[in-house]
């Protein structure tokens, strides 16, 4: 018997890493004349030896330019021949792939892009000999998002290629400047930032290595079917959010484009989220483009067009947390001016102060300062202070609805910062009164697994990486109108207890961090898009609002 040492995953990856030269030698081998096919006289026949195989070599990587173009040139493509020796390791260099070969008289800096400046993947083959492209992750007007095996290091990434266009470009620089800033912060990773590996040029395009992480909110709810998910869950959330904007705001860093999209899971199991895509983000006072953020978490100085700042986030921030609990968005405008009328149904018209200073005033207001009324293709008008946020919400949680109206102020400079919200009531204080029950029957769900065959009234609101984009341009999609969902009956017994709740959380496979026990909060209340709302607790009175500890 013989004990044969048991192979890792690592030494299976690392197996990939040795090119496939052995076959190339067999080949050789084989077409060399052996001593055994040499002619012998007829009259003495001997039985000729079975040749010994000898064993296929294998190089070791990386390797040398000389040492590709000696055994794999005829795989490489003309303009690989010339471009690898620029290079001094070639850890991979996706001889399996379609490679586009291009004749020698159409080499330039852009022969490898599409019109629009993208570069044209191939999957499986490599970027900068280094990285094999597995599959497209994201794409954006900054170019796309590819998930990649890094043969260097043997271990997954997501890289961004970035636009091979000027403006693109420029802002990439930026987000290069930030991320460095933020790993140099965050080194022991607790402030909830994605890392950046990596950064370098290829055929042209500026390249970003990140490491790779899980699906981002928006997902998760539509796995979930957008059914919302409990205020113990949106909390969670929420305080992971605040450490990256607590550490952004002593950077005097703004995020620009905080949303679902923007915030992914990182550990498997447990509710850890990190930020990421800071491809829109900018220095406070070097602020690039007058108009930011995708549009249904976009802040109401940027849409009038006042000088913004990084309170801009905790405006994103509560737009955020709302969609978190409901499971569709809190202001979901068809446009920018829907998208005002939207936010003042709910907050009423904004001070007369800072309608006068808007530079855009003009397209949303009259000479009198009266909101334009306006129609949306449903045929459908909104009307200021028309509705109040308890029953856009359908909650009677004081501290969290104090929580979003502090995030929802209109003024900047009135809104709640990073550390006034960590030291919020809502984060900390346990909830001392009864809440509404809401029950719901769910059914179990991969994380992985989409449901595409249901959807419900709100969806194709968003799109997968967003907002690195021309900032003139608006968000794509549209959704239905959210004031139409309204949620089914509930039924069952109030719940009192942590153990309680959780079995109502709706985060398939994902546990909540033990060692931190939870403030019992407002179950949250299933939507669909027929049925009516059953209030099974009497409503706190809501003009009180605690303070802020």
């Amino acid at each position: 018997m013989v004990n044969f040492p048991r192979l890792s995953n690592r030494g299976l990856l690392k197996s990939s890493l040795l090119y496939q030269e052995n076959q190339s030698y067999s080949q050789l081998s084989a077409s060399e004349p052996k001593a055994s096919d040499k002619h012998f006289h007829s009259d003495v026949k001997l039985q000729e030896p079975k040749p010994v195989e000898k064993p296929p070599r294998k190089h070791k990587v990386p390797l040398t330019a000389a040492e590709a173009l000696k055994f794999f040139k005829s795989q490489l493509s003309p303009y690989e021949q010339s471009e690898i020796l620029g290079y001094s390791e070639l850890w991979f260099l996706g001889l399996d792939a379609e490679k586009l070969k291009l004749p020698p008289e159409k080499f330039s800096k852009t022969c490898f892009d599409d019109e629009h400046g993208s570069y044209m993947k191939v999957l499986r083959d490599h970027i900068a000999y280094r990285y094999e492209v597995l599959e497209m992750i994201g794409k954006g007007s900054f170019g796309q998002v590819a998930k990649c095996l890094d043969h260097k290091n043997n271990e997954l990434v997501a890289l961004k290629i970035i636009r091979n266009k000027k403006r693109f470009h420029h802002q990439a620089l930026m987000e290069l400047k930030i991320l460095e800033a933020l790993r140099r912060k965050d080194k022991d990773n607790t402030y909830n930032v994605v890392h950046m590996k990596d950064f370098f040029y290829f055929r042209n395009h500026l390249c970003i290595t990140f490491e790779l992480l899980g699906i981002n909110l928006y997902e998760l709810m539509k796995n979930n079917s957008f059914q919302g998910f409990s205020l113990s869950i949106v909390r969670r959330f929420t305080l992971a959010v605040l450490k990256c904007l607590q550490m952004l705001y002593v950077e005097k860093i703004i995020h620009c484009d905080l949303k679902p999209e923007n915030i992914v899971l990182y550990q498997k199991g447990h509710v850890s989220v990190k930020v990421i895509d800071f491809g829109s983000s900018c220095y406070e006072h070097q602020r690039v483009y007058t108009y930011i953020q995708s549009r249904f978490y976009r802040s109401p100085e940027v849409i009038l067009g006042h000088p913004y700042n990084m309170a801009i986030d905790m405006w994103s921030l509560g737009c955020i947390m709302a969609e978190l609990y409901t499971g569709y968005p809190l202001f979901a405008g068809e446009n920018e001016v829907e998208q005002l009328a939207c936010i003042m149904e709910v907050l009423g018209l904004p001070p007369a102060r800072f309608i006068q200073t808007a530079s855009r005033r003009q397209t949303f207001f009259d000479s009198k300062g009266f909101p334009k009324n306006i129609t949306n293709n449903r045929g459908k008008k909104r009307y200021p202070d028309s509705k109040d946020l308890t029953m856009v919400l359908k909650t009677y949680d004081t501290t969290f609805l104090d929580f979003l109206r502090r995030c929802l102020v209109w003024d900047p400079s009135l809104r709640m910062t990073p550390d006034q919200a960590l030291k919020h009531a809502w984060i900390h204080e346990p909830r001392s009164f009864k809440h509404r029950p809401r029950s719901q029957t769910l059914r179990k769900l991969s994380l992985s697994h989409s449901l595409e065959g249901k959807k419900p009234k709100v969806h194709g609101h968003h799109h997968l990486s967003k907002k690195e984009e021309n900032p003139k341009e608006e968000s794509e999609g549209k959704i239905k109108d959210g004031s139409n969902l309204k949620p089914v009956q509930n039924a069952g017994d109030q719940q009192d207890s942590l153990q309680q709740e959780a079995a109502v959380v709706q985060l398939p496979h994902l546990a909540e961090a033990p060692g931190k026990p939870e403030a019992v909060a407002a179950t949250e209340q299933p939507r669909n898009s027929t049925g009516d709302q059953s209030k099974s607790s009497s409503p706190r009175n809501t003009s009180i609002l605690p303070p802020i500890v």
